[in-house]
């Protein structure tokens, strides 16, 4: 079984973008629990779980929301990272990176994600996995937790905005299980 050991996170909301500004929380087992007064991050950690592990935005983020923002920090441009070590289902640990990058407009911002990296324990001392794309990320993290990206979306990391789905109407709710139990009829 896959389990979470680490997560550094690096220019996402308010968690700075520079060095000393990186947060690392350490996951204990079997439970961790996140507290914290209001705006102090919690729903942040959950969110970039779920990027991380999915490859998905926060609802109405888009990317750049996701990120801290650049008028904010002074900056014509933030970079942010994502990076999670865990054990994946066969219990080897892995080190996965997810970059982005949230450049300054004259009127808006742009977002852009950046290449990410997995590197597995037997490959330690070589080089990681360079230049992977989202998608490539996204297949390779589903493969190592050994859990649907739907599972992820929709029951392991739901937003609390979408939480109310198993009470939907029975048409929505026979909609979402098919998805997750990736149903054909």
């Amino acid at each position: 079984m896959a389990s979470v050991e680490e997560l550094s996170i690096q220019g996402i909301r308010g968690f700075g973008q520079d060095d000393g500004d990186r947060q690392v929380i350490q996951f204990f087992h079997p439970l961790t629990i996140i507290m914290g007064q209001n705006g102090a991050g919690k729903t942040t950690i959950i969110e970039c779980l779920k990027y991380i592990c999915s490859g998905e935005f926060p609802p109405g983020a888009k990317g750049a929301p996701f990120i801290h923002d650049p008028k904010v920090a002074h900056e014509t441009e933030v970079k942010a990272q994502v990076k999670l070590c865990f054990k994946d289902k066969a219990g080897k640990d892995v080190v996965v990176t997810r970059s982005m990058l949230a450049t300054k407009k004259e009127k808006r911002i742009e977002f852009k994600s950046l290449e990410g990296t997995i590197e597995r324990v037997e490959n330690f001392g070589e080089k990681p996995s360079n230049g992977l794309k989202c998608a490539e990320i996204d297949r390779a993290m589903v493969e190592s937790l050994g859990v649907s990206k739907q599972v992820l979306s929709n029951v392991i990391f739901c937003h609390q905005e979408d939480a109310n789905w198993p009470l939907s109407e029975g048409k929505t709710l026979k909609g979402k299980f098919d998805e997750i139990f990736a149903a054909t009829r």
